[in-house]
């Protein structure tokens, strides 16, 4: 499924700083070893019961973005199609 050019947002450097700070190197290397494991940062597997990236920690990260200024009026959607993709940026 493709993501809608409407919910396709990047943060600004300062944004990524932050977002960074947060994560520190162990949530770094959290999504760093999920992506090289399971071929994406969202992954879902067993862990007895399902492990679910999307609903466990991309809900910490979306949260977080949720208190930078600069996605405060972001909505749902756009938080849910966007992190994703701001994590691999921060990745880098």
């Amino acid at each position: 499924m493709l993501m809608s050019k409407k919910y396709m947002t990047q943060l600004s450097k300062d944004g990524k700083t932050k977002l960074m700070e947060w994560l520190g190197d162990e949530g770094l290397k959290f999504f760093k070893d999920v992506k090289d494991k399971h071929g994406k940062v969202d992954a879902v597997w067993m862990d007895g019961i399902p492990h679910a990236v999307h609903f466990r920690e991309g809900m910490q990260v979306r949260n977080f973005l949720r208190s930078l200024d600069e996605c405060k009026d972001w909505d749902a959607h756009k938080l849910d199609d966007s992190w994703v993709k701001i994590i691999e940026d921060v990745m880098k």
